[in-house]
């Protein structure tokens, strides 16, 4: 099989970290929607027992449940801005936990690894009422290490689910 093009390997690592960005801001900014914060993440399984590495302003956090938890019990609600992203292929071919029959490239490139970084602005509410009481923005910047999600692959896959999961985050607040 022919290796992808770099258009297609460009149009398919913007459009997923378009997607990401679209889905993951919003979800940590509404206190409604953080329940679904470990969604975003790689879960470990028997053919790939690998977790998700995570840095938090330098602090390690050691599970997904951690950052959901984080989110819902200190931050009462946030707004995030996000004022660009850049992303490049890390590896066109990333085959981690995949059966041996499932090995090889993919003709969509929907089996690529994919970093992406994120910078923009971010106001953390002291309260979800009181609008007046919201810090001012400060800036940030996050680097991402986006993996495909083996489960969304394929026409038996569930509706609904993310097509790219964090393999890696690190997230700064800028002084």
């Amino acid at each position: 099989m022919a290796d992808l093009s770099e258009d297609t390997e460009v149009k398919v690592a913007t459009d997923a970290a378009q997607l990401f960005v679209d889905a993951f801001y919003p979800t940590l900014g509404n206190p409604k929607t953080r329940g679904n914060i470990t969604s975003f993440y790689i879960k470990p399984t028997l053919t790939s027992p690998q977790r998700p590495d995570i840095a938090l302003n330098g602090n390690v956090i050691s599970d997904p449940s951690e950052v959901q938890k984080i989110f819902e019990t200190q931050i009462p609600k946030a707004h995030y801005e996000v004022q660009s992203f850049d992303c490049h292929v890390i590896n066109p071919n990333y085959n981690v936990g995949l059966d041996d029959a499932e090995l090889g490239p993919s003709k969509d490139g929907k089996k690529m690894s994919i970093v992406a970084m994120v910078s923009g602005s971010v106001k953390y509410y002291k309260s979800s009422e009181d609008e007046e009481a919201r810090a001012e923005p400060r800036g940030f910047t996050e680097t991402f290490v986006l993996v495909p999600n083996q489960e969304a692959q394929g026409p038996k896959a569930a509706k609904g689910l993310k097509g790219w999961l964090i393999q890696s985050q690190n997230f700064r607040l800028v002084l």
